[in-house]
């Protein structure tokens, strides 16, 4: 026996903080989606699978886009082709509502469709027999504990369960239960973060298997799994599409700022990758270059050097103090906001709700203006520096 789980494919989902994306890596991220779940199919075909387990928020909304259900049942398709059946449940993002698909799901996809669990039979091409016991979301949460309906191993050669949820109020379900049914394997989902929870059996959360925001790094991919006699063995394949990676660079020797273009050209990547570059030992470069970061120039004028495979999408100091960052404005720009506060009507709109208040009216009179506005200019000099502060420094 051979299968693959994946979970959390959340094809409907954008790729979250992003902007000014450059128009060529634009169709990079959305084509992205779709060249993952084509990668896990193709990964099911070289592998020669006997079925695919998908535990979970497949789509990342419970009324996926058409664009998105046809690219789905395309590469189901291709999976029908190859005679590989796959075995869905709907999680809290697709929770399942059957007038919401305009296409057919293929005979090749069983579905768990109900909130309550079911288990579904399988023969190997090998004679071996499969069950897999799940169920789905109808609502965006559940709170009962599904597990207690999970049936334990019946008189089969692999039992496997398919669960999404864990915590409340999303099916909440602890190890040591999932244990008590005697089944060969736990196909989890919806915890991003790839983890093996167990090895004896196997349980486990794959992760999702393309990242859609800076949080989802380091990512497994989909989990592999192939019976040696009665034992299973596991392993991980990357099916991503586009790659979130953190890089530092040491800035160590450089004396001028012109020297980090030549730096960043060298940078490379195999898959499309955003990029977050940090920089680390910068004092030769001085002040200048906390500004240029801060005003956003300098990854502007970088993204014109790094390789059309790579957008680079944040800029930072690894070794920036944390007090007085700055603003890439003048200081007199400040002075000037400032002063527009201190203008009566201005004031007294800013605290209209407050003066409304008869106990607190008669306590604002010029003195607390003052005293406010005295405050607000100690606040900003404590807590900021400015241009004009960085070229005196």
């Amino acid at each position: 026996m051979k299968f693959l789980h994946a979970a959390d494919l959340h094809l409907d989902r954008s790729f979250e903080g992003l902007t000014k994306v450059p128009e060529g890596f634009q169709q990079e991220l959305t084509a992205a989606n779709q060249k993952m779940l084509q990668n896990i199919v193709n990964a099911a075909i070289d592998q020669a699978v006997d079925f695919i387990l998908l535990a979970g928020d497949t789509f990342h909304q419970n009324r996926p886009t058409l664009k998105t259900q046809r690219y789905f049942f395309q590469e189901m398709g291709r999976l029908t082709e190859a005679q590989i059946p796959v075995f869905m449940n709907f999680g809290n993002h697709d929770f399942y509502q059957a007038d919401r698909y305009w296409f057919a799901f293929p005979e090749n996809i069983q579905l768990f469709v109900d909130e309550q669990v079911e288990t579904k039979q399988l023969v190997t091409k090998a004679g071996e027999q499969i069950a897999i016991t799940s169920f789905s979301y109808q609502h965006p949460t559940i709170e009962a504990a599904m597990i207690e309906d999970f049936p334990v191993k019946g008189a089969v050669d692999f039992h496997i369960g398919i669960y999404h949820g864990g915590q409340m109020p999303y099916a909440p379900v602890q190890l040591s239960e999932l244990l008590t049914k005697g089944y060969d394997y736990w196909a989890l989902g919806h915890i991003h973060v790839p983890q093996v929870l167990a090895k004896e059996p196997y349980v486990i959360y794959p992760g999702t298997p393309q990242g859609h925001t800076q949080k989802e790094v380091n990512l497994a991919g989909v989990t592999l799994v192939e019976s040696q006699g009665k034992r299973l063995s596991c392993r991980t394949l990357s099916v991503e599409a586009i790659r979130w990676e953190k890089r530092r660079i040491s800035l160590a020797g450089l004396r001028q700022p012109r020297e980090i273009f030549s730096l960043v050209r060298k940078l490379s990547a195999e898959l499309p990758t955003l990029l977050h570059l940090e920089f680390s030992e910068t004092e030769g470069i001085g002040d200048e270059l906390a500004y240029q970061i801060a005003s956003g120039e300098l990854l502007e004028a970088l993204q014109e050097e790094v390789d059309s495979g790579i957008f680079l999408w944040q800029l930072t100091l690894a070794d920036a103090p944390v007090t007085r960052p700055y603003l890439a404005v003048e200081k007199n720009l400040i002075d000037q906001l400032i002063a527009t506060y201190q203008e009566p009507a201005v004031f007294s709109d800013l605290l209209s709700e407050l003066e409304q208040n008869p106990q607190l009216h008669r306590l604002m009179d010029q003195a607390f203006k003052a005293t406010t506005i005295e405050g607000l200019k100690e606040k900003m000099a404590q807590s900021y520096q400015f241009r004009r502060e960085a070229d005196v420094d």
